[in-house]
């Protein structure tokens, strides 16, 4: 009998550039088809604490930190948001994932005056989801009115001098050039002028999709987004957003001592070494 221990690929952490804080894990005001998490039935109080945060920043090595990301289900519900959103500022730009049903012309306008009051020349970044150029086609992923309030909300952004970046899961695998571009068009009917940096395309990681891993891959130079970051949530440090419900995406309880490894045992990592992309982290 062989006592021979298979142990899963593994892929190292090179630096920790960027530090996701999962906000809240299942607090959301949509519902969206092509979600990664699994909702509970009851609304759960799961927001991470501010003094949670607070002593993060203090243990993160501010000297390669480069951004930080706002997660979870909806990251604008939590109730210290604004809080949080000036404490981190004054580490690095903020980027925040929203699906912007918070975002209107009020808190726009809020938004730049928090960003105008940082000193040290930080910004904040918004990645919009928004998952088809039709209206139509849009709700029936992401839930009805989604899509106006969306592009009402990066309206509201774009007349405050903000940049938005629309976050597009690619639900239905349309091709990537035919989708940006009517994005494109979509965005000049109401005048905002983009360029390639304000499209996101994210190939849809099916949750319960069963996925091996491939011989092939060179694991040792993957562009994926374990390799740069690591999350913090109510619960530890986890290797990336996807696993962060997940206790084998668990690298350590906190910022002091974590694991700089990242073993690939989820159909999770397969999806996303077969697309060798960063799903989450922007290329700035």
């Amino acid at each position: 009998m062989s006592n021979t221990i298979i142990k899963a690929p593994c892929v190292n952490l090179s630096s920790l550039e960027t530090l996701f804080i999962e906000m809240t894990a299942q607090n959301c005001n949509l519902k969206c088809k092509n979600c990664y998490i699994n909702f509970n039935e009851k609304k759960l109080k799961d927001f991470i604490p501010i003094e949670k945060v607070k002593q993060a920043l203090i243990n993160i090595d501010r000297e390669n930190l480069k951004y930080i990301y706002f997660t979870g289900a909806e990251p604008m519900l939590h109730p210290d948001f604004n809080h949080i959103l000036r404490l981190c500022l004054k580490y690095s730009s903020v980027i925040i994932n929203t699906n912007a049903v918070n975002i209107n012309d009020k808190k726009a306008r809020f938004l730049r005056k928090v960003e105008e009051e940082n000193n040290l020349d930080n910004e904040i970044i918004f990645m919009i989801s928004i998952d088809h150029y039709n209206e139509k086609e849009n709700d029936l992923i992401r839930g009805r009115g989604s899509y106006r309030k969306a592009i009402h909300a990066i309206q509201s952004l774009i007349k405050y001098d903000f940049n938005p970046i629309l976050t597009i899961v690619n639900y239905q695998n349309i091709d990537e050039i035919e989708l940006k571009n009517k994005f494109k068009e979509l965005c000049l009917s109401f005048n905002f002028e983009t360029t390639d940096i304000n499209f996101k395309i994210i190939p849809y990681i099916d949750k319960n999709k069963m996925c091996e891993l491939s011989e092939s891959t060179d694991y040792e130079n993957l562009n994926v987004d374990c390799t740069k970051s690591r999350t913090l949530t109510l619960n530890g440090i986890f290797s990336c957003p996807l696993l962060s419900s997940d206790n084998r995406g668990k690298c350590g309880n906190d910022l002091t001592d974590y694991s700089k490894r990242n073993y690939l045992e989820t159909s999770y990592c397969a999806q996303c070494c077969r697309y060798n992309r960063k799903l989450f982290l922007l290329d700035l």
